[in-house]
């Protein structure tokens, strides 16, 4: 792999995205006093959470982590850098207005999920015109291809929900729902998030990488997967839809076996804050992992609540904030500090991190976890919200931690 500063955009370009995702996690985490954590799973101030949390936090940290990434894995040019500098806007007023739309008038949905459906696809045609002239053409480009698609889908199957509440279509919204989040967390953060940690875990932990012909194995089970939960309102739904289940369980399994290779491969173990979020990240994953594999035989609300809330909170939380951490030092030390290397003395990539900062909001947050998890498993308000209390304080720390980086640096 080709790290070349000419193959990622300017760390300036991508600095909102850095910032709004740090400030939408907060924001997501402040917005928990607001519903109620007995709703039903289509309350709308629930689903409304989702959005700001989903939207706001992970695409926003996913967007900027493939602006810069992606190109380098491929070594190649981005096709149209520019773009970046106004998806960001799409994306937060289409936010803006699908929450309100949730809140005071569902007509705002439609509105709103057009500008995101905009945002989506500018990243989306980019993306793939990029990797268009890409000079290596590997499974984990097929799968930041294929990622690029399901998402695309799952924002069209969100529209064409918004256009059902609204009466502009002869449709029932909560028939595609399971396509829409299915297409949207597995098709697109999931199917990412295992493609991307195939370089990142072996490039921050020290490890060695699996081969290409591995992780074809995990990606294009999940990839079936995906295709089968989009086909199944359309035809055979119930059997198509365990059958989405079943192939989703094997690529997950799969990708286990291949983290579990590439982590036990290490030479040398470093417990940083990378690490101690990994941790945390996976663990979570499996344990979300182990009670929606009960909840397809059970059936229980609460089951799939807990899943979904460790998954979000725990795995796409962790891992998010793990790597913003290794990240941002980088593109800032490699943008910045790299071209004075002759000149001046340049300091240490670990030096650009506030390192008391991120010990404080890992163990917050850690602690915010477990409570709040305790308070669901157990149907307790005062528990849950005790856990969200230290939710916000760490995600207050990242918020802060954010900020110190670049504010010191550019």
């Amino acid at each position: 792999m080709n790290v070349s500063p000419d193959f990622s955009p300017s760390i300036k370009i991508m600095k909102p995205y850095f910032m709004l995702s740090g400030f939408f996690y907060l924001l997501s985490m402040i917005w928990l006093f607001f519903i109620n954590p007995q709703s039903a799973l289509d309350d709308l101030h629930l689903i409304a959470w989702v959005h700001i949390y989903m939207l706001g936090f992970v695409m926003m940290a996913i967007f900027s982590a493939m602006a810069q990434l992606g190109p380098v894995v491929v070594e190649t040019k981005h096709y149209n850098v520019n773009v970046f500098k106004y998806i960001w806007i799409f994306l937060t007023l289409g936010l803006i207005l699908m929450v309100a739309g949730f809140y005071i008038n569902m007509k705002l949905l439609t509105y709103g999920g057009f500008l995101v459906l905009v945002a989506m696809s500018i990243y989306a045609i980019e993306f793939f015109l990029t990797l268009k002239n890409a000079r290596r053409k590997t499974s984990i480009t097929n799968a930041m291809k294929m990622s690029s698609l399901f998402l695309l889908l799952g924002i069209i199957s969100g529209l064409i929900m918004a256009f059902g509440f609204n009466g502009y279509i002869e449709i029932d919204p909560h028939s595609i729902l399971k396509t829409h989040t299915f297409g949207l967390v597995v098709g697109f953060v999931i199917l990412l998030i295992m493609g991307i940690s195939i370089i990142l875990v072996p490039m921050f932990g020290s490890s060695k990488r699996i081969s290409d012909n591995e992780f074809s194995n995990s990606f294009y089970t999940l990839s079936f997967a995906v295709i089968t939960m989009l086909l199944s309102p359309f035809f055979l739904t119930i059997y198509l839809e365990y059958l989405a289940y079943a192939l989703s369980i094997l690529a997950i399994l799969l990708y286990f076996y291949q983290l579990f290779k590439m982590t036990s491969s290490r030479k040398r173990t470093v417990h940083d804050i990378w690490a101690r979020s990994m941790y945390v990240g996976f663990t979570s994953f499996i344990i979300s992992f182990l009670f929606l594999i009960s909840y397809i035989f059970t059936n229980d609300a609460l089951i799939l609540k807990l899943a979904m809330w460790i998954m979000l909170v725990g795995f796409f939380g962790f891992l998010i904030i793990g790597n913003f951490y290794k990240i941002i030092p980088f593109l800032i030390w490699f943008q910045i500090y790299s071209p004075l290397i002759e000149e001046q003395e340049v300091p240490m990539l670990h030096e650009l991190i506030p390192k008391k900062l991120t010990d404080l909001q890992f163990i917050f947050s850690s602690i915010g976890l477990g409570i709040s998890v305790l308070g669901m498993l157990i149907n307790t308000y005062s528990i849950f919200y005790t856990g969200v209390i230290f939710l916000i304080i760490g995600a207050t720390l990242f918020f802060i931690s954010i900020y110190k980086m670049f504010e010191k640096n550019l």
